[in-house]
Parts: structure tokens; sequence; C-alpha cells
């Protein structure tokens, strides 16, 4: 089907659903259709057969989408998102790794994968064309990523080069299969299954988890050869890659040997442990010293993504105007003028990995609000505005590095503490020529925790599931339905141990103070601004217009510098598109049943802990409410 019969029909259909709710919708649909499809072809002057790259440039690989067997021509629309969805081939990106072999102006790939949403022959397949990628067109493949899995691993396997961030963590536990049973469940709702097999199926298990509550012999037989055979050739290939004997990765496994960064370059799954800044000067090394220019796997695969489209040139042509703005952005250069002498850097809320927003600080956003900040010619001073009861431990370091880049450069960078300046709030702050913070600024927690929930018994006698298993190794799938068994919970005890040692000894750089004597103000104890003071944990108490003017004063600028504020913030319209259709909306729908905002926000805190792909927290354990 056409790209235009597919949005048309999408419209049509969609259109009638927004016409019951009110014009409202409407306006909404189509400003963010509109805005979705520039975002989608944004760029896209440059699309078609004679896609130009840059010299130097480097294939930046991420797959963080699923992976289908066969890429879409033409684009669909997600009308959840009212955005339009191309999904990513396996057989379009082993074309686009073919080509790029004898690219010339490919030099090499950056992979930074920490996980695969595919399944093991695809994977599979993933890791043989970049080993083809590499050995035979003799570019170089680098693999560098914060957090990893085993499939993440698998893929960094076939990379010339693997390094971790120097906080972060792989998880290398060998392979589990489970399988959920829901017998217990439908007898206890009344619900009663009738299952016809052929004959001598026995090894038909699909069936089963309706009519057994553990696998059968057979089942059990089958699913363990099956998986015996997965790690078999996932083993000699980083047994291959990583140049370890099938032995070690089987020994690194049984004993949960990775727990830390620095085990992961001991047991030789890394060559080294690179900060961003650290791994973009290996490149640029690579590259004889010339600056890399970078191209999404994405972007190289636009012309073959986008051949059946027909008159591109003029349909991009139609859509560039609601795109240029983005565009210009991404264009500039990195040390243009922002406007200002002093930035404002705000960081709000909770610690994740990834994007934030205006109650999120996330270590991808706000990181690159401080690089942008550093590398502003006309940006002599920094400060930040801390107001979070921090979160992720690894989100927190990334950003701290950010802040070390800022001194090194030579900037001065102030830190002004809000409401909370906690625990990873505290982690990012440490860094800071001056600190201050109000008489009652929440601040110190200085410590770390690791969760892993354990829902088997609410699952077993509650709800009534089981689950049965089989496993290349004693300790697979750690923490998942079951509780942690010794082996586990040393290796959690030491991963946590060992960010709380890394956390006191930056704090003791950033303060000017001992290990000993951050430790015996440290551990998880938290501190108002007022006493932070005394201790040393801040340097003044004062607001964020004394916290500007401290910088000010350290650059030898005016008493009151022009200032420019950062992250940047959306555009309105783009702002209320997204509550509409996102968090916000549902969140008036809870405060409409009762529940009141700082429930809510406790709710999310909450959601975060559990749910979140960092498992070791640097976080508040509590919020205040004064009445």
């Amino acid at each position: 089907m056409s790209f235009g019969k597919q949005i048309l029909s999408s419209i049509i259909g969609s259109t009638v659903a927004l016409l019951l709710t009110g014009g409202l919708l409407i306006i909404i649909f189509v400003g963010a259709l509109i805005g979705g499809l520039a975002s989608l072809f944004e760029g896209a002057e440059d699309a078609g057969p004679d896609l130009d790259i840059a010299p130097n440039t480097v294939l930046r690989i991420t797959l963080d989408e699923p992976i289908v067997e066969r890429g879409q021509d033409t684009p669909t629309l997600n009308f959840n998102t009212f955005q339009p969805e191309l999904a990513l081939g396996l057989d379009q990106i082993q074309s686009a790794l073919h080509r790029a072999a004898t690219d010339d102006n490919i030099r090499g790939i950056l992979l930074n994968v920490p996980a695969v949403a595919a399944a093991p022959a695809t994977t599979q397949a993933l890791h043989d064309a970049i080993t083809a990628f590499r050995e035979t067109s003799g570019k170089f493949v680098i693999s560098w990523t914060e957090m990893s899995t085993l499939s993440g691993l698998y893929l960094a396997s076939a990379a010339d080069e693997a390094y971790l961030h120097p906080n972060g963590y792989a998880e290398f536990a060998g392979m589990r299969l489970q399988t959920t049973f829901f017998k217990g469940m439908l007898e206890k709702i009344g619900v009663d299954v009738t299952v016809v097999r052929g004959p001598d199926n026995t090894y038909k298990s699909a069936v089963e988890p309706f009519i057994r509550e553990e696998m059968s012999p057979a089942n059990r037989e089958q699913m363990m050869a099956l998986l015996s055979d997965v790690w078999s050739e996932m083993q000699a290939d980083m047994a291959a890659g990583f140049n370890m004997t099938p032995d070690q990765l089987d020994a690194a496994a049984e004993n949960l040997a990775m727990r830390t960064a620095q085990d992961g370059v001991d047991l030789g799954f890394f060559d080294g442990l690179l900060y961003q800044d650290e791994l973009e000067a290996l490149i640029e090394q690579k590259l004889d010293g010339e600056a890399p220019e970078y191209a999404t796997l994405g972007a190289y695969l636009l012309p073959e993504r986008f051949m059946a489209l027909g008159d591109f040139e003029q349909l991009a042509e139609d859509l560039s105007n609601a795109a240029e703005k983005k565009e210009k952005e991404e264009d500039a250069d990195e040390t243009a003028p922002l406007g200002g002498e002093v930035a404002v850097v705000y960081a709000v809320g909770g610690i994740e990995s990834g994007e934030g927003d205006d109650a999120t600080i996330g270590s991808e956003t706000i990181a690159e609000a401080l690089r942008t900040a550093r590398l502003a010619e006309d940006v002599k001073a920094v400060v930040m505005r801390v107001n979070s009861p921090g979160g992720s431990a690894l989100a927190s370091d990334v950003i701290w590095r950010e802040t070390q880049l800022i001194k090194q450069a030579g900037k001065p960078f102030v830190v002004s503490m809000g409401d909370y300046a906690a625990s990873g709030g505290y982690y990012i702050s440490a860094a800071a020529d001056q600190i201050f913070a109000t008489p009652t600024t929440i601040t110190g927690s200085i410590g770390v925790f690791g969760m892993i929930p354990n829902a088997q018994e609410l699952l077993e006698e509650t709800v009534g599931l089981r689950y049965d298993e089989v496993s290349t190794h004693s300790h697979s799938g750690m923490g998942l339905n079951a509780p942690l068994d010794a082996v586990q919970l040393e290796a959690l005890n030491e991963s946590v141990t060992d960010i709380y040692n890394d956390f006191v000894t930056l704090v003791a750089d950033g303060r000017g103070m001992t290990a000993d004597e951050v430790n015996e103000i440290a551990r998880g104890r938290v501190w108002t601004g007022l006493a932070a003071e005394k201790i040393g944990l801040v340097d003044q108490l004062g607001d964020l217009e004394d916290a500007i003017a401290y910088a000010a004063q350290m650059a030898d600028l005016d008493d009151d510098p022009a200032r420019v504020f950062l992250p940047e913030r959306k555009d309105p319209f783009e702002q209320f598109i997204e509550d509409f259709t996102g968090v916000e909306m549902a969140a008036r729908a809870l405060e409409s049943a009762g529940l009141n905002p700082q429930m809510l926000m406790d709710l999310r805190s909450i959601e975060a802990m559990m749910s979140g792909e960092d498992r070791i927290q640097a976080r508040l354990p509590f919020l205040l409410t004064f009445h």
C-alpha cells in the first residue's frame, strides 16, 4: 500500500472518532500530525539514492527499537503518538553494513547497544554482519555503553575494542528460559480448559501452561536442549571475540564475577573504562586527529527506506518548513554563542537515564545542557540549580562527569541547591567550585542502595501463577520472580559497595576532604543546608541569585551578567501535545479520582525505583511534606 493511501485511510478513520470528541482534538491532531511528519522527514532533502555522507563519518548503531525481519519502505501512522513509524528490518541493517564496508566516507562503526530487542537468531545475524563488516573492510568497530545485558555483550564481542562507562555495569549471568503457568489462576476464577492433542504429541508443550503447574519431563528436556544450543552458539562467538575460553565464560557467569565495571576489564570483556568524552577522543585518534562526523543507522538507511515514496523531493519540500527550527538546532556550531555570559542549568526532579523533562532529570538532557554551556564561546561561568532527591547512580555519574569537564575547561562552576539536593542530587553537585544552599535545603544522603522486587508470593499465593524454568548457570535470571540466593546477594552487595566508595571518593575530591572525613558524615545521613554548611558539604547559605553573583565574580563579570537558561524549554504547543496525550492527562484523571499531587509524586518515585533499568540507586528514601 502506498504512503498516501495509508495516511489517507488513517486520517479518515481517525477523524470520525475525533469529530465525536470535539473540535479541540482535531486541532491537536492536525498540528501533531504535521509536526510528526516533519520530524520523520527532517533533513529529507538529503535522502534518496545520492544521500550525502561527509568524509570521516562514523556510523553510530544503537538498535534501541524492535527489529523486524523485513523493514518497511513506507511509513505507517501511530495514532497513539501521532507519529509516523518505520519498522527497522534486519535486511535493511545487513544491506547498510554491506554498503558501508565499501563506502569510502564511512571510516568505522560505533556500537552503543545495551540490549538487542530481537530473538537469538536475529541477534546472531547482526553479530555476523558486524563481524563481516570489520573483516572485509578493515575499518574499526568500537563498542561503548553505559550498561549492558547479555545480548549487548554478545554484539560487543564482534567489535575490535569494547569499552564500558567507568561507573557502568554489565550483566553476565548466563541464560534462563522461563514459562508462566496459569492453571492455578484459572481454577481460582472458575475457568476450565479442555485440551486436545495429537497422538503421542509429548513435546507439544504450548498447552502445558493451562493444564500443569510445572514443565513436563519432555518439555523440560526440549527447553534445556534449545537453551543449551543457543548458549553454545553465543558462547563460541563471545569466546572468540573476547579472546576467552568457553570455560572462562562459564565461570564468569556461574560466579557472577562481573560485579563492577573494573571486573569487566579484568575478566576480559572490556578493553577499558571510558567516559563519553574519552571515547570521542579515542575515535578522533582513530581518524588521525580529524573530528568525526556521525551518521545514525536510520539516516544511512534513508535511501532504501524512502525509495517507494515516489516524488520524494516535492514531499520533503512541502514539509521542510515545519522542521526548519529543529534542523537549525542540529546543524548549529557547538561553540556558537548562546546569548549569555552565565549559563543557568536547571536540574529538577528524580535522576534517571535517558531524556528528561521539566519534572525529571534525564542524564542525556542535563549532560547535553552542561556540554552546551561548556562549549559555548560566550558563556564564561555555569550555575546549576539542583532540586532533586536523587535517583539512578549511573545517571548521576554521567552528569557529574560533565561538571568535571566544565572545571577542566577553566569555567567557574557553581551549584545552587533548592528544596532537595540529596543523594544523587548531591552527587551531581559535589564537583562545584562553590555550593550554595538555603538553611532548609535537604541535602547529603551520601549513599546508595540496590533494590530488586520479588513478587513470588503475590503471584503464586494470591494470583495463582506458577513458574518453572531451565537455565545454563546457577544464578541466571537474578531477581526474576524469586528471592536472591547467597551468591546473588553477595554480588549485589559488592556492586552497591563499589558505587558507594566511588561516591565517597568523588565527594572527598570535590570538597577537599579525606575519604574518612566524608564517610563520617555520609553513610546515607540527611542534613539540612544549615547543618551541611557547618560540616563542609555546603560552602555558603544563599539562593540562586547569590550563586549567580558568585559565579560572575569568579569569572570577572559585571554584577548583573547576561544569562542563558538551559535546557531549552520545548515549544509550548509541543509541550501541550505531549501533556494532552501522555502522563499529564493520566495524572489529572487520577487527581479526579481522589489522589492528590503529592501522592502522585510519591507513587511516581516508587515506580521509578521499582521498574527502572538501573538497579542501584542514589536516591533520598523519602520526600518531606510540611503542613
